[in-house]
């Protein structure tokens, strides 16, 4: 990183000699907090009570449509949510995830006109594909019960456009990656960045559908 960054030590010599101290090269140590009241919501809450919290906020407080099942019924809960929403063309990401759970080869025998984003197409063809598509769907990395808020890691095969261009967003999430708020999606950041582990180029914080008063003022 220091060899991408030009004139760095130049830099934080000219504010430390301000300061009035010696420049540090040798990294800081983080003081341990007192009180670490972010950390305690919900904490002691169960997989299924997390799942529980997020279900009914998702109902009450997003007027979204949150769906519990197995992996037996997968397939059927998708096709009876495709349904619901009168789809036409449904575009899936290209996540691996999804390729295992058989999403698109089950979808494929229900409806029509079914698409995964594919990236040995060009983002033309792809993104030209989730904007005419009535229901994207896509694999989360997390959810947050507190707020109902879906966590997406960008990669090429995901296709960010699925979740933002279709008209309805369906997410998949196992109940195992469903925590309690903000500061464990952080975390989980936090340890692939301590363990040199390469971090996603964005991370999309989706929490409910979108509305014109977030444009129009309406």
């Amino acid at each position: 990183m220091q060899g991408n960054i030009h004139n760095r030590d130049t830099f934080l010599g000219s504010l430390a000699s301000k300061l009035g101290r010696e420049l540090n090269t040798q990294g800081v140590e983080r003081p341990p907090l007192p009180h670490r009241p972010h950390h305690e919501v919900m904490a002691e809450l169960s997989q299924q009570q997390l799942a529980d919290v997020f279900l009914e906020y998702t109902k009450n407080n997003l007027g979204s449509l949150g769906v519990s099942c197995t992996k037996a019924e997968l397939s059927e809960t998708l096709t009876s949510i495709c349904t619901g929403f009168n789809a036409g063309k449904i575009v899936v990401s290209g996540d691996r995830r999804l390729a295992e759970l058989e999403v698109t080869n089950s979808l494929k025998l229900q409806f029509d006109d079914v698409y995964t984003w594919d990236v040995d197409q060009s983002d033309g063809i792809n993104i030209k594909q989730a904007e005419q598509a009535k229901v994207g769907i896509v694999f989360a990395e997390q959810a947050l019960a507190e707020s109902g808020t879906m966590v997406l890691h960008s990669a090429a095969s995901h296709g960010r456009s699925v979740s933002l261009l279709p008209e309805t967003s369906v997410f998949l999430i196992p109940q195992s990656q469903i925590v309690p708020r903000m500061t464990q999606a952080a975390k989980r950041l936090h340890d692939k960045a301590q363990a040199g582990e390469r971090l996603p180029s964005c991370v999309n914080f989706i929490s409910g559908p979108s509305s014109t008063a977030d444009i129009e003022l309406i």
